[in-house]
């Protein structure tokens, strides 16, 4: 294992915990992760390496009109890179390389999330509720087993009113939630799995959790009165698509309880057309590709007649639930 390790970072205490969970790892000390990170060697054969950085002028961002649920919401990352190979994955299109970024400065983070709060709350005098998305640039379940996410920032977030962190997920490892807050399930977090037929787990999702895994995962968490979202994205409209997604709400109801659940989202496939031109150039071959095209404002998705005919199916299939969207 190599480790390329920020200068600027080292004396972060979360970097001495992931080193010492690599006694043998070859560190390489370097000025800055994207002297590393923004090298155009994606499709390069590399020892396994992963990079840890101090994360400066910490971003908060707001997320896009129509994205998820009302209020202020904002976007808010601790690393970057997923563990997972998904074939569609927008960050493919984002990063040139397939190294993870783990961002040690975990109380200048926490530092601007109290900021922003603040400010909301006390200059501006908004009392709703306000959200931040945890997992839009890495799967954080998937290398909480690195960076101990889940047991710095679910208490953290436990502190304020009517604000919500979520965390997105394709891993089943569900074990540092459990043992995280003194177990006690979190009022102001809430986990979401992405879920998709077998079928397409196998084929576009490589690496990733099996459905049953992500299931049995869900489960658990639900029995133990934790807040669980189920996240259908992306929907993939491929051959015999309407029979996939009714077969899968269908073992869905059959083994979760709605009523538990605490939201539904579907998303399809989406992207601006600059991250889309590198995709292609990584994949020239996916069979994907004719299932999108250009729509309006430039973005490239599905058909809207296919996103339509998406939604027919889950309000069928799912009559009494509120079926919510990451993008319109």
């Amino acid at each position: 294992m190599l480790i390329y390790l920020e200068k600027k970072a080292k004396s972060y205490p979360q970097t001495q915990k992931i080193l010492s969970k690599f006694p043998n790892a070859q560190i390489l000390e370097i000025d800055h992760y994207k002297n590393i990170f923004d090298k155009n060697i994606w499709d390069q054969k590399l020892a396994p390496a992963f990079i840890i950085a101090k994360q400066e002028h910490i971003p908060l961002l707001p997320v896009p009109e129509n994205y998820g649920r009302t209020g202020k919401s904002f976007f808010f990352k601790t690393s970057l890179n997923c563990v997972y190979d998904c074939e569609y994955c927008y960050l493919k299109g984002n990063f040139k390389t397939k190294y993870s970024v783990l961002f040690v400065n975990y109380e200048e983070i926490k530092s601007a999330i109290t900021e922003k709060i603040n400010f909301l709350r006390e200059t501006e005098k908004y009392q709703g509720p306000i959200s931040f998305y945890a997992s839009n640039y890495s799967d954080i379940q998937g290398v909480d087993s690195l960076t101990d996410f889940n047991q710095v920032f679910i208490p953290f977030f436990e502190q304020f009113e009517n604000v919500l962190m979520e965390t997105r997920t394709k891993s089943p490892n569900i074990s540092s939630i459990l043992s995280c807050n003194n177990g006690i399930p979190p009022k102001n977090t809430e986990f979401s799995f992405s879920l998709n037929p077998e079928s397409i787990i196998k084929r576009y999702e490589k690496g990733s959790a099996s459905l049953e895994a992500r299931i049995s995962a869900i489960k658990m968490l639900i029995e133990k009165g934790y807040r669980v979202w189920l996240r259908f994205l992306p929907l993939l409209p491929v051959e015999n698509y309407d029979f996939l997604y009714r077969e899968l709400l269908k073992r869905l109801k059959s083994e979760l309880n709605f009523n538990q659940i605490s939201s539904i989202f579907i998303a399809s496939l989406i992207y601006n057309p600059w991250d889309f031109k590198i995709m292609q150039k990584k994949n020239p071959n996916s069979d994907l590709r004719p299932l999108i095209s250009p729509q309006e404002n430039w973005l490239i998705k599905i058909p809207t007649s296919t996103r339509e005919h998406f939604l027919k199916i889950f309000r069928e299939e799912l009559p009494d639930q509120e079926i919510l969207f990451d993008y319109v």
